[in-house]
């Protein structure tokens, strides 16, 4: 027995020592240190490499006591509001865009519970939460996390969450093993993984690499799509919803929480009702659907402090989008400074106690 004791120990020593120098090794190619605020378009460029990753592990810059404005939601956010842009229009604020592609409102959800996890509770009344809504945010979980094995299955965020050990799956959901407060720490010590993550990644690019689809010729150009790609964006939102033809009560209800959950908190909100272009809009039954469900919430929270709306949904022209739901960049200059005249309108908002 002792001979097995003493087997074990070196061998935990030596696997201890093989994990110190790849540590060591890893730093160096791991360095991050944000020059602005927290950016998930920049993700490629970090240690973190995806917007889930970037949003989950990069989050505690977000525990202090300066005035915050944190954009939230899917891709036409990440497209639609570039942090640099806004920040030139809000220099009191710092400007943060944590959105996820292919987010729904369960995962928009849970951005905001991390977000307020890292933030002291002087520190979370200095947040202003953007959350941009359309009809895709409210997918329903089934028809957006839907796997064989789990119901209705992980987000992406929660798969960041049990990657590397920070939480455990329990039937009641993730349950956090490390400390919030430690999360620095943990982030430094699974170093070696993401680098090796980083490494696997650039490997299987390099295979692909010749494999690349041509993109269409007609992407990206101005105007409406040809009738046939619009056929295609339409079945692929289609399916991407669940086929059901109209939303169902429970995202906004969930949408309606979340907000008071910020309101609670000590932060504030603006709701932004994102644009789609007009040909999108008037042949999607989600977007009627959408719009009905939207009225009744507003109507809900009309003269509710700390929440205020921005509807941008006059910016609909064809070409100002460069497919079916993201705006073009020169438009994107122009969405930011809409919601920058609204944030710099409500100074309620912007300027939280000290």
């Amino acid at each position: 027995m002792k001979h097995i004791l003493r087997q074990a120990t070196l061998l935990l020593l030596f696997l201890l020592l093989i994990y110190l120098l790849a540590l060591i090794l890893a730093t160096p190619f791991m360095r991050w240190s944000p020059a602005g605020g927290l950016d998930t378009a920049s993700a490629a460029r970090s240690p973190f490499m995806t917007e889930p990753k970037y949003a989950f592990l990069s989050r505690s810059p977000l525990n202090n006591s300066d005035d915050k404005v944190i954009l939230l939601g899917a891709s036409n956010v990440l497209a639609g509001f570039r942090p640099a842009q806004l920040q030139g229009e809000l220099p009191s604020v710092r400007v943060h865009n944590l959105a996820i592609g292919g987010a729904n409102m369960t995962e928009l959800q849970q951005m905001v519970d991390l977000v307020l996890e890292v933030q002291s509770p002087k520190a979370r009344q200095h947040n202003v939460f953007v959350l941009g809504v359309w009809y895709g945010l409210f997918a329903d979980d089934l028809a957006r996390w839907y796997t064989p094995d789990r119901f209705p299955g992980d987000t992406d965020l929660d798969i960041e969450r049990y990657r590397y050990g920070f939480y455990r799956r329990t039937d009641a959901g993730p349950v956090p093993i490390l400390p919030a407060q430690w999360l620095d720490t943990g982030v430094t010590l699974v170093k070696p993984f993401l680098l090796v993550d980083r490494l696997a990644r650039d490997a299987g690019k390099f295979l692909r690499r010749g494999g690349k689809p041509v993109a269409s010729a007609e992407a990206g150009q101005p105007g409406a799509p040809s009738a046939e790609r619009q056929r295609q964006y339409l079945a692929f939102w289609d399916h991407y919803m669940g086929h059901n033809g109209q939303l169902v009560d429970e995202p906004f209800e969930l949408l309606s929480r979340t907000i008071s959950t910020i309101r609670e908190s000590g932060g504030k909100v603006v709701l932004v009702d994102l644009p789609l272009p007009r040909w999108h809009a008037s042949a999607s039954p989600y977007d009627s659907s959408y719009r009905q469900q939207l009225q009744k919430l507003q109507q809900r929270l009309d003269g509710t402090s700390g929440v205020a709306f921005l509807s941008l949904r006059d910016a609909d022209q064809s070409e100002d989008f460069s497919d079916e739901v993201h705006p073009r960049p020169p438009v994107a200059v122009r969405w930011a400074q809409r919601l920058a005249q609204a944030l710099n309108h409500l100074p309620n908002l912007i300027k939280q106690g000290v």
